[in-house]
């Protein structure tokens, strides 16, 4: 229908006041009211608008039109139990809300369950609704039997839009201003101002959308942004929660001015706490920008005085990039609560694209990042000193091995100049549970942070010391091999008496990762298989694992696509070594959420009895495992998601590798990189030992129940 044609039958029947927030499914009837409207207030939220709208009738005894995005619903329920509903004033309005969300169409997280939901919160309510027609001659009986109930009953009554129901119609009135900064623009240069530290938590609408895009442009990783795709006006909330839970961590609210006014209560409380690393950013527009340009009261308001009046200790404004370069340093050294407000024009690009993760993927990775760091590229060693200075630590305790250490000591030394540090390499390259309790005590020095630099067999070892001893003092992991990834992981491997051991514990993962590709460029090639072989199978377990998850298994993607184009360059001719690193940090971190399956479990044995290193023992029973997991059935599936979700996975692995044989693939890969896997070339022949060995934890894992027998046997007969 056309916007004009239902303001009229409102108009005709004395419904001329509108007050609202815009949403976006309402935008052409928000224009036209913009435009033609005398009585038109766009309210700093919905339950305003329901108490405006009160207001009016009991002023006039006219009937009120109230419009809102569904999401809105939620501020609206306390004015409309115990202010208009008939047990309480009995006051009657119309309401217009738009249905995002809608179930079977198409839309963002964030409205998916307001959507389900919508009709069944107004049933709660006791408030009676229909959905609006699209055709006006179909909605006009509604619309009149709609008035006479109102004036009747003096209840309130919703009108649920679906997206569509409105001809297009321009806002004529659209607010400009003559801001000469782009918002997206200022959000890089302050984005390009901060540290992999700090952490970003924007906006519903444009704010986030452009901080994601940003990030990409930038070539930055996202997981230090949470992105509040819904909640309008509680960012800062959010924002002041983490910034008291994480005193270390420079916490910034990038915010909106419809959103900042929309909840202003929470400046008071923000103000109140006064946490030194918390900043608060407006990037203000005087727009509801997102929904079509409706003007904010913020072109009438000083947000600044707002702020000031609410106790902000300090305020910053900036109006063109000048301005903000010259501020922007000001701002981010000013230690107490503090308010940068950048005047920005309206509008964003055309091309403006959404976050590829899910909310839940987001708030994963972003919880992930809150307890580490990570620094992936060549010359990422350079952060250290910055670390040490912001972690106020000057007695280091590095952890390293006992030759590998020798090629970087001088490279670390002169970066860790002016600190005391102490050296402890008295293990082995499988580390043993009694080293570690000799290494408790003989390390009696005082130190407030922990390096561990060297393969995943040194970092485990720091970890199983940090956990060991009980100590709270960050470590820093900085890995020498494209490996284990242990240095994104929770748990570390020892042996004793022959066994493997493995801890598992939140407190003992690493608080920054530092993976220099330079540090392993010169590793001999053997080396270099050995862990990235570890790596990939690694990324294949996780994804194919009984405890993977969406989360698990992103990472186990990117992790596979690297190592298939990059493995054989990595290992023959020390070239993509930044991609490795990158594959090992995200192997680590799929496994860390998923754990491994029956080729790490037969791995360990073969190691400890055959001196075979790990990544290589592991490598050996990928293939007939990978066999066997593709032809699960119902009688040895160990997966509760059922054999048919196993066999896709498993063929998702082969669409990834571009093969469908993935026997052929292998060898050919082992052949490549002057990888042996003739299990008797390698002597490996005590199948008793190897299966009486066998970790338990991590076979249980795998989605298909093995008769160990039989495999190693299978496994023997076909590495020849």
């Amino acid at each position: 229908m056309k916007a004009e044609e239902l303001f009229n039958i409102l108009n005709i029947n004395k419904i001329n006041s509108f007050f609202g927030v815009p949403d976006s499914l309402l935008k052409d009837f928000c224009a036209y009211i913009s435009d033609n409207s005398k009585k038109h207030i766009i309210t700093a939220n919905e339950g305003n608008a329901i108490a405006l709208a009160c207001g009016h009738y009991l002023a006039s005894g006219e009937i009120s039109c109230v419009y809102m995005q569904n999401s809105g619903l939620g501020n609206c329920v306390n004015p409309l139990l115990s202010l208009a509903d008939e047990e309480v004033y009995n006051i009657p309005l119309l309401m217009l809300i738009g249905w995002r969300g809608e179930p079977s169409k198409k839309d963002e997280p964030q409205h998916i369950k307001q959507g389900k939901v919508t009709d069944k919160l107004l049933e709660a309510m006791g408030i009676e609704y229909s959905i609006l027609p699209c055709d006006f001659e179909e909605a006009l009986p509604l619309i009149n039997s709609t008035i006479e109930y109102m004036k009747e009953t003096k209840k309130p009554y919703a009108f649920i839009v679906r997206k569509g129901t409105f001809e297009k119609c321009g806002l004529k009135n659209k607010k400009q201003n003559n801001f000469e900064l782009k918002r997206e623009e200022a959000i890089e240069t302050v984005i390009k101002a901060l540290s992999s530290k700090d952490i970003v938590v924007s906006t519903t609408g444009h704010i986030s959308r452009e901080v994601y895009e940003t990030r990409e442009r930038l070539k930055q990783s996202h997981r230090q942004d949470f992105l509040t795709v819904g909640s309008m006006g509680h960012s800062s909330s959010i924002a002041l929660g983490i910034a008291l839970e994480k005193p270390d961590r420079r916490v910034f609210c990038f915010d909106g001015d419809g959103a900042f006014l929309m909840h202003m209560g929470a400046l008071v409380i923000n103000a109140s706490q006064n946490p030194n690393n918390f900043k608060h950013i407006v990037f203000n527009n005087e727009a509801h920008d997102s929904t079509g340009a409706q003007s904010t009261a913020a072109g009438s308001a000083s947000l600044n005085g707002i702020a000031k009046n609410a106790g902000y200790k300090k305020i910053f404004f900036a109006a063109s990039k000048k301005e903000l370069k010259n501020v922007l340093n000001k701002f981010l050294a000013y230690n107490h609560c503090a308010l940068l407000e950048i005047k920005v024009k309206c509008g964003a690009r055309e091309d403006l694209g959404r976050p590829k993760e899910k909310p839940c993927e987001n708030k994963k990775i972003f919880m992930e990042n809150l307890n580490q760091i990570d620094f992936i590229y060549k010359g990422a060693i350079e952060n250290l000193p910055e670390i040490l200075k912001n972690e106020h630590s000057s007695k280091v305790l590095i952890f390293t091995g006992k030759k590998s250490f020798e090629k970087i000591k001088n490279n670390i030394k002169n970066l860790l100049k002016g600190a005391k540090t102490y050296c402890y390499n008295e293990f082995t390259a499988n580390p043993k549970f009694d080293e570690l309790e000799q290494a408790a005590k003989n390390i009696k020095i005082k130190y407030d942070i922990i390096l561990a630099i060297g393969g995943g067999s040194v970092i485990d070892f720091a970890k199983a010391f940090k956990y060991y001893t009980k100590t709270d003092k960050k470590l820093i992991a900085i890995p020498t091999t494209c490996a284990t990834g242990s240095e994104a992981t929770q748990f570390a491997v020892l042996y004793k008496n022959g066994k493997k051991m493995s801890l598992d514990d939140k407190s003992i993962l690493p608080q920054y990762a530092i993976s220099d590709s330079n540090f392993v460029v010169q590793n001999p090639k053997y080396l270099k298989a050995c862990g990235a072989l570890d790596c990939f199978c690694q990324a294949i377990e996780s994804y194919w694992a009984v405890k993977s998850t969406d989360e698990s298994r992103n990472y186990a993607k990117k992790a596979i696509k690297l190592c298939k184009d990059n493995i054989v360059g990595y290992v023959n001719k020390s070239i993509n070594c930044d991609e490795m690193m990158l594959a090992s940090n995200l192997a680590g971190k799929a496994i860390n959420i998923s754990r491994t399956t029956a080729a790490h479990a037969l791995s360990y044995a073969i190691t400890t009895k055959y001196q075979i290193p790990h990544g290589h023992a592991v490598a050996l029973s990928m293939k007939d495992l990978f066999s066997a997991n593709l032809n699960v059935n119902k009688f040895n599936c160990n997966d509760k998601r059922g054999e048919g979700w196993v066999k896709n996975k498993v063929n998702e692995i082969l669409e990834l590798l571009e093969t469908d044989n993935f026997e052929k693939y292998w060898k050919n890969l082992l052949t490549k990189i002057d990888i042996e896997y003739s299990l008797s070339k390698l002597n490996i022949d005590d199948k008793d030992f190897i299966i009486k060995s066998v970790n338990e934890e991590r076979l249980k894992n795998n989605p298909v129940i093995l008769d160990l027998s039989t495999f190693w046997q299978e496994t023997k007969n076909s590495l020849v």
